[in-house]
């Protein structure tokens, strides 16, 4: 699989300009999850003073215009610039004393629609979620508690019934292909009104004629 990735991402004849950059990018981005490892996402950033900020953006916006004029020379000298940058982050959190990000108990799943489905295991966790790791895009945070109250549902009981009985199962989405074989069939019964047509069982006589045979049906 990592090799069919690889292979996905590679473009040939490679552009030595897009392989310069992305050799120097790992290492901004490697300081730069070194940095929100200890200090959350673009939590430390939203901290400091408003100069402080925008001296970071405009490096970042150097990074931009050497990629585009497609200097290597301004491009090396733009990341290392951010790499500084972190790290200058890092020392104001340092001697300002903020909370480092505490251990968040946490599982993340990326769904088909792109959004990020996160479970945490409670309330407390879900708020530090939130609070250190302001990641873009759409996500829905769940607590254990509130996982507990879907599940308690009519549906997902019955499911966790067969799960329990059925070790090993698993639950997947199945859509509906192909025709049934009643679609070329006229539906002439509106179920959403009384039936109001002509009765043809007597239910009732049947019923009192089991009930004088002691109630034994006949074969």
């Amino acid at each position: 699989m990592a090799t069919k990735k690889l292979t996905d991402r590679d473009e040939f004849p490679s552009d030595p300009f897009k392989v310069f950059q992305h050799s120097l990018m790992v290492e901004m981005e490697l300081a730069k999850m070194e940095h929100e490892k200890t200090w959350g996402i673009d939590r430390v950033i939203d901290l400091v003073d408003a100069e402080f900020r925008r001296k970071v953006n405009a490096q970042r916006e150097r990074i931009w215009e050497a990629s585009q004029a497609r200097d290597e020379e301004r491009l090396e000298k733009a990341i290392k610039g951010m790499i500084a940058a972190y790290k200058a982050l890092t020392r104001w959190a340092v001697e300002s004393g903020i909370e480092q990000m505490p251990k968040i108990d946490c599982m993340e799943h990326r769904m088909q629609d792109g959004s990020l489905l996160v479970v945490v295991r409670d309330r407390t966790m879900g708020t530090w979620y939130e609070q250190f790791r302001k990641e873009p895009g759409a996500r829905s945070i769940w607590t254990l508690a509130e996982l507990e109250v879907v599940m308690n549902g009519p549906t997902l009981s019955q499911v966790r019934e067969i799960k329990a009985a059925l070790p090993g199962t698993q639950m997947v989405s199945v859509e509906a292909t192909g025709s049934s074989g009643f679609e070329d069939m006229n539906n002439d019964i509106d179920i959403s009104k009384p039936f109001r047509g002509t009765k043809l069982f007597d239910t009732a006589a049947a019923e009192t004629q089991i009930h004088a045979q002691g109630g034994k049906r006949g074969r």
